[in-house]
């Protein structure tokens, strides 16, 4: 974009807040109930409301480990995004392979810090809306926080209530919906400067409008985001390549006929248009790189789904459909290739893009939450149709080998994943205190792909292959009230992924046979846990242990003598880990926080064809994290009043990839982030510096097309947040 059109561009948005805010204004002031100031400050530490088990329960009551982090939460620490918010949560990593890219990782639960041919290990969900593509997705989708009402970290596999690529755990962000009675508006503006870089602005706007009392209500949000690079290109002659936009928001209408019946239609819109990635060498600590095409994954998505929940009062009924339509062009330098084989510096990109659409239907009933004995029942659905072309381009290379060509290698995929499911869970307090829960799913996943390869270097090929696979994931429950305010529970948990279509069925020249398709990897999740709170609620103490195997595993294997990469299922891994959460307010103004992670990740089996050695640290998996922080709140006059906040993360060593040995590593460092401000009536301005130590830490490191690249962390950046609410 250039610079004339990003200030068109901000003037719009900035002038469409204005109107938002002063027409809202207008209302507001005729209004004879305002719509709020934040909540009143609470010595209460931890105390959020979650609906991790299809159930609204205070997050210290639910049986397992889940870490929630509330609206205000996210304001005070500046987490803008998915990533940023779990930046606080040890145990939780997200690899980043550039904007858009990258791959989440609970408890270790990776074999790859990119998404090569899988499904992810971590599901992602706005609501009860999976944002991440099922056929192996490089893109990250909607992850934008503003207006979120809290994020969900759902550690452990959630196969019996979320299904498929929630083996390692979930991520959920839920929204604020509409206010059927008060008119609402926001902003929350951003401005930023990072060293070596340029300005950065983040906008927000969100609007509520009641639009019958009572019936219903619509709630807006929009969201621009400029991010200026910092990374220089030496072979391109070009500063700051790693710039970006990210720009969307969502829309939901929330309708309300009967007290016992509603009604939420929304539709969610996010795009991403990296100019190249974050990538630097990865042997020195410079910011440069010397690419001769740009990396990057463009990508854009809108998501439509209505939720219905209907109050039987003896039970409630839920449907939820969703359709996603997602396109992505992953676009990569396959200029290092073509030198190795030609020996010449020829710019050659390859791409992978197409479109991905994915339908599906939930349907669940659950009984009344009071009962001693309390029930879930619930089917599902889903039909992903995903096209991927990738043209392989050699500009002069028709001429070099007589063809009218310059495409070297054209391949067409066209895959079809279906998956059918019923599910449910039982619980059943034995004794007032004493509560076990039981739950099952059960599917099946047929799995379709049409492939055809061709080009001027390529022979001609075509292949079909189609597979069935089913089984069924329980889960068992055991938790007891020590005391109002202290749980202790016992989890067993399976949790699995579906299996992916190969490209080919043989090697040309071994004739080794190429599996149509890997089988679901699953895994055995077993935890002991405690949660209680003390001191009248001023002291938080959470801690679990828990030991995973892995079995299955699906891996990336190679073909002999020909070196063809298919997905197959290879090797047995054993996580053992521990994790301690404390959070306390000593005095009113004054709350501390430590959390503690712990992991050993590693093979115990590996199959003789799949590059790994039995002992390697799964990709992803840091053995430790830290989390601290330390935020005061000195009150002035009337409701105003200056906080300051200090956050600070350790990341232990983590491994790119399998093959320990010659693996790439990164992680080893330590990354602060200091914000401070005033709050007064529904305004915050909030001075901040990110990465305050200015430290260079490889936060990712990968192998692109026999390329060795680091992603490290981003230069201390210094900025202003304005936050207005009516």
């Amino acid at each position: 974009m250039t610079k004339n059109g990003l200030k068109r561009s901000l003037r719009t948005i900035l002038l469409a807040q204005g109107v938002l805010l002063a027409g809202a204004g207008v209302v507001h002031a005729q209004s004879t109930a305002a719509s709020g100031a934040g909540p009143a400050a609470n010595t209460v530490v931890g105390e959020v409301v979650v609906t991790a088990t299809k159930r609204a329960q205070n997050v210290q009551r639910v049986p397992f480990s889940v870490t929630a982090l509330a609206q205000t939460d996210l304001k005070d620490r500046g987490a803008q995004t998915i990533e940023d918010a779990i930046n606080f949560v040890p145990g939780v990593s997200y690899t980043s392979n550039g904007t858009g890219a990258g791959a989440y990782t609970i408890r270790g639960v990776n074999t790859a810090t990119y998404v090569g041919g899988t499904q992810s290990p971590v599901a992602v969900y706005v609501d009860d809306i999976a944002v991440l593509d099922p056929n192996s997705p490089k893109i990250t989708a909607v992850n934008n926080l503003f207006d979120i009402n809290r994020v969900e970290v759902l550690e452990g596999p959630q196969g019996t209530l979320f299904g498929s690529g929630s083996i390692g755990g979930a991520i959920r962000m839920i929204t604020n919906k509409p206010n059927l009675n008060h008119y609402e508006a926001e902003t929350e503006d951003t401005v930023s400067g990072t060293q070596d870089g340029g300005l950065n602005y983040n906008i927000n706007a969100m609007v509520n409008l009641p639009l019958v009392q009572d019936k219903l209500g619509l709630r807006v949000v929009g969201y621009y985001d400029q991010q200026a690079g910092w990374v220089d290109n030496t072979a391109r002659n070009e500063s700051d390549v790693n710039h970006a936009v990210t720009e969307g928001g969502r829309a939901e209408l929330k309708f309300t006929p009967t007290t016992d019946f509603t009604i939420v239609g929304s539709v969610l819109w996010n795009s991403e248009r990296p100019h190249d990635a974050d990538w630097s060498y990865y042997n020195n600590t410079q910011y440069k790189w010397n690419g001769l095409i740009t990396n990057a994954d463009y990508d854009r998505a809108t998501i439509y789904s209505i939720s219905g929940v209907y109050d039987l009062h003896w039970a409630s009924l839920t449907s939820i459909t969703t359709y996603d339509d997602q396109y992505e062009n992953v676009q990569a330098d396959f200029s290092a290739d073509v030198k190795a084989l030609l020996g010449v510096a020829i710019p050659s990109p390859v791409n992978d893009l197409g479109p991905s659409r994915t339908f599906s239907q939930e349907l669940r009933l659950a009984s009344a939450d009071t009962d001693r004995f309390r029930w879930l029942i619930g089917g599902y659905y889903s039909d992903n149709n995903k096209s991927t072309l990738e043209p392989i381009v050699v500009p002069g290379s028709g001429t070099l080998f007589h063809t009218s060509s310059d495409v070297v290698s054209l391949s067409s995929d066209k895959d079809q994943v279906q998956e059918e499911a019923v599910f449910g869970e039982v619980s059943y307090d034995i004794l007032p205190q004493l509560t076990a829960t039981v739950g099952l799913r059960v599917f099946k996943d047929e799995l379709s792909k049409n492939q055809t390869i061709g080009g001027t270097l390529e022979a001609p090929s075509s292949a079909i292959s189609q597979d069935n696979e089913s089984s069924a994931t329980p889960k068992f429950n055991l938790s007891y009230r020590l005391s109002p305010t202290s749980l202790v529970y016992a989890q067993a948990a399976e949790g699995y992924r579906i299996g992916q279509s190969n490209p080919a069925a043989v090697d040309p020249i071994s004739h080794q046979v190429i599996p149509g398709s890997s089988r679901p990897d699953s895994l055995w999740n077993y935890e002991l846990g405690e949660k209680s709170t003390f001191l009248d609620g001023r002291l938080l103490v959470n801690a679990d242990i828990y030991y995973i195997d892995w079995s299955n595993i699906q891996l990336n294997e190679l073909t002999v003598p020909s070196g063809i990469n298919y997905i197959g299922n290879a090797g047995v891994a054993h996580i053992e880990g521990a994790e301690l959460e404390v959070r306390a307010r000593p005095i009113q103004p004054l709350e501390m926080g430590l959390s503690l992670s712990l992991n050993d990740a590693h093979l115990v089996s590996v199959s003789p064809t799949t590059a790994a050695t039995k002992n390697d640290q799964l990709p992803g998996s840091a053995p430790e994290t830290v989390v601290l922080f330390t935020e005061y709140t000195h009150p002035l006059a009337g409701d105003v009043s200056l906080f300051g906040r200090v956050d600070a993360r350790w990341t232990g060593l983590e491994y790119s990839n399998l093959q320990n040995a010659t693996s790439l590593t990164y992680g080893d460092y330590w990354a602060l982030n200091l914000r401070g401000g005033v709050k007064w009536s529904r305004y915050a301005a909030t001075v901040f510096v990110d990465n305050a130590l200015d430290g260079d830490g490889k936060i990712a490191a990968l192998s692109a097309l026999g390329q060795s690249v680091a992603i490290r962390q981003r230069p201390v950046t210094v900025g202003l947040t304005l936050d207005a609410k009516l």
